[in-house]
């Protein structure tokens, strides 16, 4: 997931992107590309995908409309270079086809110029509630919290300083009912245990600042380490 990455939001560079496609094309390496989130940019232009710099159809690009557009419409796509044809076979055998309207919904929607407008509109939102979140937390989380500060997407990544146990935060907010996602999600090993992912796709108002607060206060406060 070279755009936006999940939980990080990181994006690699270009230069970086076809550094990769160039290594795995020596070596014979297919590389599947997750660009779930590239739509969501909050710069002036789409970061380019690794497919872009794919000369041996190795590069196997899946998208979707469900972190964009709709998520219970289930309408995504993959160019899949040299893999295509088996690509469809695996699809055929999974699930023989996919539903057509909601794909005719859509390829309606993109003719009529709606999915550009909807884009404008939600980045800019993004953009808008990156920053809320962003000044609530250093207000209220403890010195020597850092975030990231992603160009792009849905997510917030927060190292906790020493001594705070994000599992252990992570249960004491879901009593309270404030949903956080604890780095050792993202690990196989438990590392990041210092770390959460916030996930800021919702308008940053009153309840959601009430709550990051919430969250910033609990995490200033000594704690026992998290059920294993």
């Amino acid at each position: 997931m070279p755009t936006f990455q999940n939980p990080l939001g990181a994006l690699m560079p270009n230069a970086k992107k076809q550094a990769l496609v160039q290594l795995l094309a020596r070596h014979g390496v297919p590389l599947i590309e997750d660009d779930v989130y590239a739509e969501l940019h909050f710069g002036a232009r789409r970061p380019l995908p690794a497919k872009a710099f794919d000369q041996e159809g190795l590069v196997l690009h899946c998208s979707s409309f469900s972190k964009s557009l709709a998520p219970g419409y289930r309408v995504g796509w993959a160019a899949a270079g040299r893999y295509a044809r088996h690509v469809e076979r695996l699809k055929m055998m999974t699930s023989l086809a996919s539903p057509i309207p909601p794909q005719l919904a859509v390829a309606e929607y993109l003719v009529q110029g709606g999915f550009e407008r909807h884009l404008r509109h939600l980045r800019e939102a993004l953009r808008t509630q990156h920053a809320a979140a962003r000044a609530v937390i250093e207000r209220c989380f403890p010195k020597g919290t850092r975030m990231t500060e992603p160009q792009g997407g849905y997510f917030v990544w927060l190292e906790l300083p020493p001594g705070v146990d994000a599992l252990a935060l992570h249960h004491q907010a879901m009593a309270q009912s404030i949903s956080t996602a604890p780095g050792v999600l993202f690990s196989a090993d438990r590392r990041f245990t210092r770390h959460l992912r916030l996930n800021v796709g919702h308008p940053v108002g009153p309840p959601v600042r009430a709550a990051l607060k919430r969250l910033g206060s609990m995490a200033r406060q000594p704690r026992m380490p998290g059920p294993v």
